[in-house]
């Protein structure tokens, strides 16, 4: 047999031995997609108004602005899914030190179950809880995070639906004082 027979002898058994319905799923169906990408931002929702805003509380953080909004991700042309963005910005007003603020930071959200991931960085602090990437910058008068999840798998025409919706204000819900 010649070795190009032999290689093809070799590729026949090899998808033979492949059970049918393995492989590529495709895109999970409009409603599947639509559901991963609501839990997604209810676990945004959870993580903005549990340890941010408990954070903002202890750092007695004020003047926020902020915006939620969702990217596609996947194949250029052809989307797999969405990314679901928000960015808050925070004035700081108390005297604490970067460091102090850091290790406040750093200790709620390891008490929150996020994974930081280098807890010593005081210019930029990564953490990761689930399907959600935080990264929160303290400066001495504004405090940045930026939180983000994984792409979420959709069709592409989901994936395009979301990436058209315009972004959506979050700062009112942060306008009133944080402790209050």
């Amino acid at each position: 047999m010649t070795p190009g027979r032999r290689r093809a002898a070799l590729l026949v058994l090899l998808l033979a031995a492949v059970p049918a319905g393995c492989g590529d799923p495709g895109p999970p169906s409009r409603a599947a997609g639509a559901r991963a990408v609501e839990d997604v931002v209810a676990e945004t929702d959870r993580a903005l108004g549990g340890v941010l805003r408990e954070l903002a509380r202890t750092l007695r953080l004020g003047g926020a602005q902020g915006s939620r909004s969702f990217a596609t991700c996947g194949d250029i042309g052809v989307p797999g899914g969405v990314v679901s963005n928000a960015f808050v910005h925070l004035t700081s007003s108390s005297d604490l030190t970067r460091e102090a603020a850091t290790a406040a930071a750093v200790a709620l959200l390891v008490a929150d179950g996020w994974r930081v991931d280098d807890p010593d960085n005081q210019a930029l602090l990564t953490a990761r809880k689930g399907r959600l990437t935080l990264h929160l910058r303290i400066g001495w008068s504004l405090v940045q995070v930026d939180l983000g999840s994984d792409c979420v798998a959709t069709s592409p025409a989901l994936a395009r639906a979301y990436d058209e919706r315009p972004a959506v204000d979050l700062g009112r819900s942060w306008r009133r004082r944080p402790d209050s």
